[in-house]
């Protein structure tokens, strides 16, 4: 599975200590409260600065610029995403439709509770490669749901099930990001209505396969 590690690729400064990881993470939490109160576009550097209490060479010492603090949060939002629906998936014990709901959920949660997250999501329209040069955002996700499905119910032994597991992140990325467009709890006819397509989606693929198994 691919390395859900922060990737520091775009940073000036990579915080090796616990006072510099603090003063980095301070940096993401401020500019994730600031998407949610004023907007992206509202955002700059000394804005970051004044409400961290930072001055603005210290936030440059550890970023260029406010595309790579955008960069930084989103990769952290990934990041957590990828690790919160791991263990919601892990902690499942259904079948597989309850297996993909989880990671749905896990989706809304963050949607929910996670600060900024409206705003940055998971970064497709910063950088589609935040965690590997090699795959874009949905794919990571992809393959992480295709290997935990693969784990938990074995091997479908076709080639494009990973092709049909992207689908239904295409999907959900789409339609719980509409849901939460006006409403910070989340449209909950958006939310049901993605529940049921992609079940019904993966359902078809599922049965289509073990005709010809």
């Amino acid at each position: 599975m691919t390395d859900t590690s922060t990737s520091t690729s775009h940073l000036r400064r990579q915080p090796s200590q616990d006072r510099s990881t603090q003063r980095f993470e301070l940096i993401l939490d401020t500019m994730a409260a600031l998407v949610d109160e004023v907007g992206y576009g509202a955002i700059t550097i000394s804005l970051i600065a004044k409400r961290s209490s930072m001055s603005g060479p210290a936030v440059y010492r550890y970023f260029d610029d406010l595309q790579s603090i955008s960069r930084a949060l989103a990769t952290r939002n990934l990041t957590r995403f990828l690790e919160k629906a791991n263990a919601n998936i892990a902690e499942g014990s259904g079948e597989w439709p309850d297996t993909l709901l989880e990671a749905l959920d896990s989706l809304v949660e963050m949607y929910r509770t996670e600060p900024g997250f409206r705003g940055i999501r998971l970064g497709d329209g910063i950088d589609r490669n935040l965690i590997d040069p090699t795959e874009t955002n949905r794919s990571v996700i992809a393959r992480m749901l295709a290997d935990r499905f693969v784990e938990r119910y074995g091997d479908p032994q076709r080639d494009n099930f990973l092709n049909h597991v992207y689908t239904v992140v295409e999907i959900a990325d789409s339609l719980i990001g509409r849901a939460f467009e006006t409403d910070p709890h989340g449209d909950q006819f958006f939310i049901d209505e993605c529940r049921r397509i992609v079940v019904s989606y993966l359902d078809e693929y599922v049965a289509r396969v073990s005709s010809v198994a």
